[in-house]
């Protein structure tokens, strides 16, 4: 059989003999579909606990929005307009709006919007989690009298979920702050993407609770760039169903764990390395050990960090690079620590238009020029009889097994 899966901005063929085909997931097609303003309107209308923005906001104060920018364009200009409709009947007419620098090329317009920079050379100082962590906020944000959080939840090789706390720490702090939170990854990695025993997440939790209370409205992705559905309130308790919903939604369940597994990155997480390899973490639950994932990912916008590369070169062996980070530790290493964690339960390969020996020798990964040229040695390592999981989608989608 032939199908098409996402690479950069376009898609690429990948062919799979018939006896090897285990099977195809992709996110499901929403029944009914509403638009941003509907959506948005039904989750203040109908907000988690009965909380109600008008619970939290003092009317002649100042109200600071602080927007992932993963948050589709639509919704979140949508998102903007209804908070500041209602902020305003509220009585609230100083409204500052904040973005997280991320993968995104938006750049601030005027004074409406700031653009939090962790490196930027100010921030306050709110005190220190139980894991040690110093909690530098953006002072803008921190002065603000209401803050408000709008987030996407989608899966993080780190944190579990985007989507809530993440909002504040990495999202509105200093670099020195999410050094440290991120510094956590060198005890290890999350099992699963469960939010349950996640140090990370609970350090950020603990960050946002320091920095807050923060009101949250959170969309659900639909996986075709656009949301079905979005929750509104306090922030952890809206993470926390958003997080349930999403696995609810896209983390279908399979059998068993297959011996090859084929997952497409996707456009935006897909354009670098350095962020590319992250999705691996969504389908190490569906790959026997020992098997393979073949990673599509075009990374048109080359490595991505200068950090990853230079920890990859210097610390080709894990044990070396653990060391090093549990002493020096540097932002980059900590997705170096994730590969060679990946590398240690499974081959991957990868598909992209990076120089195959520097994809090689620099990384420890397999390349393969097409996708199919990938699964043609995929099968040649794992045997004839190898059966093969295609994840089109899989930045979002995270597969379970069947309990």
């Amino acid at each position: 059989m032939e199908l098409w899966i996402p690479y950069g901005e376009t898609e690429v063929p990948v062919r799979v003999p018939d006896d090897n085909f285990y099977r195809i997931l992709e996110p499901a097609k929403p029944l009914g579909t509403k638009d941003a303003p509907t959506i948005i309107e039904e989750a203040l209308e109908k907000p988690l606990g009965g909380l109600f923005l008008k619970d939290v906001v003092k009317p002649r104060g100042v109200a600071g929005i602080i927007i992932d920018p993963i948050v589709p364009a639509n919704a979140r200009d949508e998102a903007a307009k209804a908070l500041r409709s209602r902020l305003t009947a509220l009585g609230v007419d100083n409204v500052r709006v904040f973005m997280r620098k991320r993968m995104s090329n938006i750049v601030s317009d005027g004074e409406d919007l700031k653009i939090i920079d962790p490196s930027q050379a100010s921030f306050t100082e709110l005190g220190k989690t139980s894991l040690g962590t110093s909690v530098e906020l953006d002072p803008d944000l921190a002065a603000c009298d209401v803050k408000i959080s709008v987030g996407l939840v989608m899966p993080h090789f780190a944190s579990s979920f985007t989507g809530g706390p993440e909002i504040v720490l990495p999202g509105s702090s200093s670099i020195r702050s999410i050094t440290k939170n991120r510094s956590l990854l060198t005890k290890g990695f999350p099992a699963s993407s469960s939010p349950a025993d996640n140090q990370i997440l609970l350090d950020s939790l603990e960050a946002s609770k320091l920095a807050g209370p923060f009101y949250s409205l959170c969309f659900m992705p639909d996986g075709a760039g656009g949301v079905t559905s979005a929750f509104a309130g306090e922030l952890e308790s809206v993470f926390r169903q958003a997080a349930s919903r999403y696995h609810e939604v896209h983390s279908p369940k399979i059998e068993r764990k297959l011996d090859i597994v084929i997952i497409s990155a996707g456009s935006l997480l897909g354009s670098d390395l350095y962020h590319a390899i992250r999705v691996v973490s969504n389908v190490l639950g569906a790959v026997r050990k020992g098997g393979t994932v073949i990673l599509v990912a075009e990374c048109s916008r080359g490595i991505g960090d200068s950090s990853f590369l230079e920890y990859a070169r210097r610390f080709p062996e894990r044990k070396e690079l653990s060391t090093e980070l549990r002493y020096r530790f540097k932002l980059g290493g900590h997705v170096n620590l994730f590969l060679q964690d990946a590398l240690e339960k499974c081959r991957v390969q990868l598909v992209s238009i990076l120089p195959e020996l520097f994809v090689r020798d620099s990384f420890g990964l397999k390349p393969s020029q097409t996708a199919s040229e990938a699964v043609q040695k995929a099968i040649r390592v794992e045997g004839k009889e190898s059966k093969i999981l295609i994840v089109p989608k899989g930045d979002f989608t995270v597969p379970v097994m069947e309990s």
